[in-house]
């Protein structure tokens, strides 16, 4: 395992993201050991913008899978590649917004020490390419122990993405589950937060792009999934601790609410 950061950036049909999403990594003021682009095998002109990225960056390095098998899957492989002490995902329609971010996660992990986890806000830029995304005092951010607040799901914008950690902790965690295609990067953050803490930036680190927005139904359908996989991960609690974290997670789901028709 030899020093520095590599970002694993999975792509799956996204063309016209491609470009920005590496130039912005490659923009960094903290500069990556690697970029590695695993593609899931991809049906449209990725190949080719990949290939002529890899030509263009030294550091960028490309992985071309036979076969599409999703999204986590593709992290994973990302993951096996790697062979730096820290890692950090990007999706290939992302980009980053802050030319910083790299270089303030790095720090944070210099400074807290240990094994911690270290990311930034997120800036949600809509299909119209805009943002009503507002940069909170850092305070606001979760920090420390965020397991509980995790379970609960308050602050929906304060969630992490995009986040560096070592990679050995990764791979003690077992990486992204391949049999979910919903939620897989939540479950994955509360495994890593059974035992590790998380720190913020306070600053914008990714640009995510929303999108379309959805339906009534699949509304209802991520809320179900979401909820399951939170009962699932209570399971682990003894019952006192159910009760307690279910009541704070019907008063957060209320307040949601309440806040929505405001």
């Amino acid at each position: 395992m030899t020093e520095g950061l590599t970002v694993v950036v999975p792509n799956y049909n996204k063309e016209p993201y491609l470009t920005k999403c590496i130039e912005s990594i490659i923009a960094q003021t903290y500069k990556p050991a690697a970029v590695i682009i695993v593609d899931d095998a991809s049906t449209d002109g990725s190949g080719e913008i990949i290939d002529r990225l890899t030509k263009r960056y030294p550091s960028v390095r490309a992985h071309y899978k036979p076969e599409n098998s999703g999204v986590s899957n593709t992290r994973n492989l990302g993951l096996s590649l790697v062979d730096t002490e820290y890692v950090t995902f990007i999706d290939a329609d992302d980009y980053y917004f802050n030319p910083e971010k790299l270089a303030l996660e790095m720090n944070l992990q210099k400074e807290k020490g240990g094994d911690i986890i270290a990311y930034s806000a997120v800036k949600f830029i809509n299909p119209e390419g805009k943002s009503n995304s507002k940069l909170r005092d850092k305070s606001y951010y979760l920090s420390g122990n965020v397991y509980e607040d995790l379970l609960i799901t308050k602050k929906w914008d304060s969630i992490m993405r995009d986040y560096i950690l070592k990679t050995e902790t990764l791979r003690a965690a077992g990486g992204y589950d391949t049999t979910r295609s919903l939620f897989e990067d939540f479950e994955l953050l509360l495994v890593l937060a059974r035992d590790h803490e998380f720190y913020c930036t306070g600053e914008f680190g990714t640009a995510y792009n929303e999108g379309r927005g959805l339906s009534s139904v699949d509304k209802e359908d991520h809320t179900k999934i979401m909820d399951e996989l939170i009962e699932k991960e209570l399971e682990r609690s003894d019952e006192k601790t159910r009760k307690r974290i279910r009541r704070k997670r019907r008063l957060a789901c209320l307040d949601r609410k309440i806040r929505s028709l405001l």
